[in-house]
């Protein structure tokens, strides 16, 4: 069986979690097909899967001879790739790890009726309706009209879910975190590399989306780097930090004074082995990065947000430990709150970070805030800090991802002898 598959190109969230699923399915049976940061890190990974295509998925006329050669389709949060799947009748399975983030501006029974019109509707008129949808519409759309759908849990989900099945849409299922669990794992096992007590894992993950971009609308990363420099002239008693990024290609080791501090982009194997055998980590608010911590049993230090989806996901974690200590932009001042807009917010937090990065009075005030936080972090106790883990696992909890893979391939299977 040939499966084609894509993810969404916003950070590494989305494609990591196709690298997942493909894992547990057999790399030999699926192929890649997508662009900019799912595509860079499709490459780094390639032996992950049967094939890299660079492709637009949005173009059909260049996606058609690979969906005509292909027996099934999976999508993580690439709606586009679940509209043209469908349109060639293909059998599609979509993923979703943000369901709860998600904007409803049409009534679910509004996209249950573009659902109808893009499965059973003249070419024409499915594009029409599907491309007058927003791209957060647009995925509540693939989730109706995929023939498998699974959200990733997390607080909101599961009333989503419920509320979509009330069109009809009885396909869609919760799961548990859609992660690496087994390279995680083995990782667990291994002896760790480093002194945990005295290493820092900051992971910035792949930070490329619709807006922020490596070379442009990339003053967080200014931001982090400076800031981590400077905690580790503060902090002299750590012995390593370990600063991992998608725009970190270019690896940089600097020392200052005692402490080691190396900016780089690692292999997600690499990045997985290094948190198994960190005794303390720092993240932005985003999911994978936050399960795979949960997973490993490090509570994370979540830092301040790089775009909108980052300040929505903080918001469903409040009331815990986790979010009592992350170190947020908001906190600096009534100035840094944003537009309640996924493209609109992100913009203003692209350009309230350049703020931070060129007044130097301002940075000083972040600085003092995150030095902070991450003071506070640090000088919890190993059981508050399992304590805290403890409270966000039970927000993720859901059928785990190998049951997920057992069922899909049954039902792939099945598929493909219809064919």
């Amino acid at each position: 069986m040939k499966i084609l598959a894509s993810a969404q190109a916003c950070g590494f969230g989305p494609v990591s979690k196709l690298v997942a699923v493909s894992s547990l399915l057999g790399t030999d049976r699926v192929d890649f097909v997508g662009q900019g940061v799912a595509l860079d890190y499709a490459r780094r990974h390639a032996e992950r899967f049967g094939a890299v295509h660079p492709a637009d998925t949005t173009r059909g006329d260049l996606l058609a001879p690979r969906l005509a050669d292909a027996d099934a389709v999976i999508s993580v949060m690439d709606a586009d790739l679940v509209f043209w799947a469908v349109r060639h009748g293909r059998p599609v399975v979509f993923f979703d790890s943000l369901l709860h983030f998600w904007s409803r501006t049409h009534p679910a029974a509004r996209l249950a009726d573009v659902a109808r019109t893009v499965r059973e509707g003249g070419a024409r008129a499915a594009r029409t309706a599907f491309e007058a949808l927003g791209p957060h519409q647009r995925i509540l759309v693939a989730h109706l009209i995929a023939d498998l759908s699974w959200a990733q849990n997390f607080p909101g989900v599961r009333e989503r879910v419920a509320e979509l099945a009330a069109t009809g849409a009885g396909h869609i299922r919760l799961c548990g975190p859609v992660v690496d669990t087994a390279t995680l794992h083995g990782a667990l096992a291994e002896p760790a590399d480093e002194q945990t007590a005295g290493s820092f894992l900051v992971n910035l993950g792949g930070f490329k989306n619709f807006y922020l971009d490596y070379a442009s609308h990339n003053a967080y990363l200014h931001l982090m780097r400076r800031w981590v420099l400077d905690l580790a002239e503060k902090a002299s008693d750590l012995d390593h930090v370990l600063v991992c990024c998608g725009g970190f290609t270019r690896p940089e080791t600097v020392q200052v004074g005692t402490v080691r501090v190396e900016f780089t982009c690692l292999t997600h194997q690499d990045f997985l082995r290094r948190l198994a055998g960190t005794g303390m980590c720092a993240m932005p608010p985003s999911l994978t990065s936050l399960q795979e911590a949960v997973i490993a049993r490090r509570m994370p230090l979540l830092l301040p947000e790089q775009h909108y989806g980052h300040i929505v996901n903080r918001r469903h974690l409040a009331g815990t430990a986790v979010s009592r200590h992350a170190a947020c932009l908001t906190d600096l001042g009534e100035e840094y709150q944003v537009a309640e807009d996924d493209l609109e917010g992100t913009r203003e937090l692209d350009r309230l970070t350049r703020r931070l990065v060129d007044d130097e009075p301002d940075y000083q005030q972040f600085r003092a805030h995150v030095d902070e936080r991450t003071a506070a972090y640090r000088a919890l106790t190993p059981k508050e800090r399992e304590g805290a883990v403890d409270e966000v696992a039970a927000l993720l909890g859901g059928p785990s991802l190998g049951s997920v893979i057992a069922e899909l391939k049954g039902a792939l299977l099945e598929s493909g002898g219809r064919r």
